[in-house]
């Protein structure tokens, strides 16, 4: 599909039906794009991902640009997938958002939690971002699980030759997932509808 069809659809259909339809199939134009078996190669990154954070199989999926070629963020505009470009997982494990939920707020009774007012907003949304550049307070879960993470990241980008910088958003569930990005849908059909 391009550019012009996606935004048809968003315009022409629910929001439950654009997500279901776009973010959350098997379908991602990266694979299908920069690989021989884009189906074969989606599950072998999965398997990957899920051994090595210990996740079911699942529970993990690609969105944002790479799983549609365009950006469904209301404020990047349909920003075409490029060299440029985040490559974005979504990881459920409602055991690692619980862990590492519970260290933020160990670290935050002792001393000042960078970005606190962000964090609260994510967790109470249901999900945690984390960045690779994060302090981790001298917390042995944090410390953890950030350096589990990157020697991952370096292994995902090495074996399926992913240029790309790796972003990953830990949710509790899956429902957290669907009302995060329905409420993007939500908006992108909004501005979509204003420009008619």
């Amino acid at each position: 599909m391009d550019k012009q069809e996606i935004m048809d659809y968003i315009i022409n259909n629910d929001e439950i039906d654009i997500y279901y339809q776009y973010l959350i199939g098997q379908n991602v134009w990266y694979f299908k794009n920069f690989s021989d078996d884009s189906s074969t190669d989606y599950d072998e990154f999965k398997k990957f991902i899920s051994r090595n954070l210990g996740v079911p199989f699942n529970n993990i999926s690609i969105v944002g640009s790479a799983k549609t070629k365009y950006s469904f963020s209301p404020k990047k505009k349909f920003k075409t997938f490029d060299d440029n470009s985040d490559f974005d997982l979504i990881i459920v494990s409602n055991e690692i958002f619980m862990n590492i939920w519970k260290a933020y707020r160990q670290v935050a009774q002792g001393q000042y939690l960078t970005g606190h007012k962000s964090k609260c907003s994510n967790i109470f949304n249901g999900f945690i971002s984390l960045n690779d550049s994060d302090p981790t307070y001298g917390n042995n879960v944090l410390e953890n699980w950030q350096r589990k993470v990157l020697t991952f990241k370096a292994e995902l980008q090495l074996r399926f030759n992913i240029r790309h910088e790796v972003n990953y958003r830990i949710y509790s569930d899956w429902e957290s997932v669907q009302d995060y990005h329905m409420k993007g849908i939500e908006k992108l059909k909004e501005d979509l509808n204003e420009v008619d």
